[in-house]
């Protein structure tokens, strides 16, 4: 009997603790207000900061504008994405040959701007250290995606 108890008792304390941490309110590091909303306004925002921060009113209204204009820069940027998202999925490829142009083209200009600095030889010396480095860092990742051949 005490033995059906203690078991009752441990799947108790474990199935409370596996239902608190599935009803978490903070999702995403976002702070939720008691109203359940998941962002502050741009006034609320504001009110907290002159409270922490004993803002006058001018400042607390030129903060308020701020936030507001921020708030309405950050929905528009979020609309764009929104509408593009399908089309970004379409042209990945050629997305990622563009990055890799542009990354190239970084890489010369950077290479160009160090010889200028540390000379040539130096720079052959940066690009060999650069070239082993890169090629332990694949090896190593190549390693960890590897699974175990036991």
């Amino acid at each position: 009997m005490k033995k059906n108890g203690l078991i009752t008792l441990m799947a108790l304390i474990t199935l409370s603790f596996t239902v608190s941490a599935q009803n978490r309110g903070n999702r995403g590091g976002e702070f939720q207000r008691n109203d359940g909303k998941m962002r502050w306004s741009a006034t609320e925002r504001a009110e907290n900061m002159a409270k922490q921060l004993e803002l006058t009113e001018t400042e607390k209204a030129k903060v308020i504008a701020l936030f507001e204009k921020q708030d309405e820069e950050r929905n528009k940027k979020v609309e764009e994405q929104r509408s593009q998202r399908e089309a970004l999925r379409n042209d990945r490829e050629a997305r990622r040959a563009e990055m890799l142009k542009l990354r190239e083209k970084a890489v010369a200009e950077n290479d160009a701007e160090l010889e200028k600095i540390i000379g040539k030889e130096k720079l052959e010396q940066w690009k060999e250290y650069r070239t082993e480095l890169q090629k332990k860092r694949r090896d190593i990742n190549r390693q960890d995606r590897r699974p175990d051949r036991r």
